[in-house]
């Protein structure tokens, strides 16, 4: 299992569990998490040892990502040594950072094990670029067209897949995205906020995870505004890091529209253990997205039965029924976002119901001994489909 930038650390340390309580053999292809460096360990897994691994532990963030660059390269290199000597069943890929700045050697990669005989299956976590869905698109094409079976979240990326791409039906798997913490020791929002050293009485409001462009803090930023100058209560957290100039942006956007007494921000890498923390926090999750086709935060945040405010996309509503387990909005309508906001904040009755009926909804999804189990279910038809090899 590939990823050799460890892009996507908990996913990939989940499902590598996942698949070892089901008896199968993983190789776990990734270097250290350069955010917590002991993350894998304290997970259950380990790091590939042959792997180059010096990058990540760099601070500057510019030198960094030069160096990491420099030992990809090197690791996908010798990683491909290593599948002419000894073979694996399958190569599942996770995640590969270069398509995205439109380069093909990790294509070349893919069609380098299939010559050898072996099996690749690729997780599409995004089907394109988020931000911008044209940018190397073709680069994309290749790397789906070249897989033996690909796996997405859910039928918005299956439709995707097959309607833009070309990619047949039956081989695309869509396997669901699960949660990606533990839910931890059970605290009321007032003892969470507590620890956090949040006002304890003040409803709360939390957006949780990696920051980006298409996740919307601009747009939750406006809508909160509205919602204060028309007299709303309640308490914003944006909780995550991400680009350091996106952040620097958010946070002097607080300042200019005047926020600072109502919103929180927490603009770091939150360890693993403090996680559930803010979720336990929050009386209301928000998923302000301007677009995306899966969501690790959704999944994670649905396991704590909160009320929940999304945008109106496809992934959202494969996982939340409106009026049942969520309130929907459209992204950039200000006006809608800051109405459903203030309704929530003053409803005790209605956030009570939303987040029954998430914990209703939630109970109903695949735990990752499922989504493992999916997973082997893919792996034997693509074996079986597969040559065989010598």
């Amino acid at each position: 299992m590939m990823d050799l930038w460890s892009f996507i650390p908990y996913y990939m340390a989940r499902l590598c569990g996942g698949l070892r309580e089901q008896r199968i053999d993983v190789t776990f292809g990734s270097v250290r998490y350069h955010l917590q460096r002991d993350y894998f360990f304290t997970a259950g897994v380990s790091p590939d040892p042959g792997l180059l691994d010096f990058g990540g532990s760099i601070r500057n963030p510019s030198l960094r990502r030069i160096v990491k660059s420099v030992e990809y390269l090197f690791n996908l290199f010798v990683l491909g040594l290593r599948l002419w000597i000894s073979q694996p069943g399958i190569l599942h890929v996770e995640y590969l950072p270069f398509i995205d700045h439109g380069f093909q050697f990790e294509i070349w990669f893919m069609k380098w094990a299939k010559r050898l005989g072996i099996p690749v299956v690729y997780t599409v976590h995004n089907v394109t670029y988020q931000g911008s869905p044209e940018r190397n698109k073709r680069f994309y094409k290749r790397a789906y067209s070249t897989a033996d079976a690909l796996i997405c979240h859910g039928q918005d990326a299956r439709a995707q897949l097959s309607q833009e791409f070309g990619i047949a039906s039956e081989k695309i798997w869509v396997i669901p995205h699960g949660p990606l913490f533990e839910e931890g020791a059970k605290l009321s929002p007032q003892e969470a906020r507590h620890r956090l050293g949040l006002p304890v009485e003040q409803i709360l409001v939390l957006y949780f995870g990696v920051i980006s462009e298409y996740k919307g803090i601009s747009f939750l930023l406006d809508a909160w505004k509205k919602m204060v100058d028309a007299g709303g209560a309640g308490r914003l957290l944006i909780a995550g890091t991400g680009d350091t100039q996106l952040l620097a942006s958010i946070r002097q956007r607080v300042v200019a529209k005047g926020l600072e007494s109502s919103v929180s921000l927490r603009l770091e890498f939150i360890p693993v253990e403090q996680l559930p923390l803010f979720y336990q926090a929050a009386d209301v999750l928000v998923f302000p997205y301007s677009e995306g086709t899966t969501s690790g935060a959704l999944l994670t945040g649905m396991n704590y039965g909160k009320a929940i405010v999304a945008t109106h996309l496809p992934f959202f509503h494969e996982y939340l029924s409106e009026g049942e387990s969520a309130l929907f909005v459209d992204y950039g309508d200000t006006a809608r976002l800051a109405g459903t906001l203030t309704k929530l904040v003053a409803d005790p009755m209605e956030r009570s119901r939303l987040g029954s009926g998430v914990a209703a909804r939630t109970a109903r999804f695949n735990s990752w001994n499922h989504i493992a189990q999916s997973t082997i279910e893919c792996y034997e038809q693509v074996k079986q489909r597969s040559p065989v090899q010598e």
